[in-house]
């Protein structure tokens, strides 16, 4: 799903399922000095640390999460020798 914000014309795209944001484009904005971009290339630099540090915390937990249902799946399995039975074995 793609958002305009009406006060920033930000462009969002945003996922349906999970409400996370995947992509965002800023307006291009108009600098007065050369100080001005290098301060706002440097918050944009702490804004995208910050945010790889968070999309890497959820990969921990994510991995986390899987190898758990991954366990209990295991413990689920069905352990009998028999054979399943085919629809071919039926005839």
């Amino acid at each position: 799903m793609e958002i305009k914000c009406p006060c920033c014309e930000t462009k969002l795209v945003v996922d349906r399922k999970t409400g996370e944001v995947l992509w965002k484009e800023e307006k291009k904005k108009e600098f007065s000095s050369i100080s001005d971009m290098v301060h706002d290339l440097a918050e944009h630099q702490k804004e995208s640390q910050t945010l790889f540090q968070k999309q890497k915390e959820l990969e921990k937990d994510k991995a986390r999460i899987l190898a758990e249902k991954f366990k209990e799946a295991q413990k689920n399995v069905d352990k009998s020798n028999t054979k399943p039975l085919r629809d071919f074995d039926l005839d």
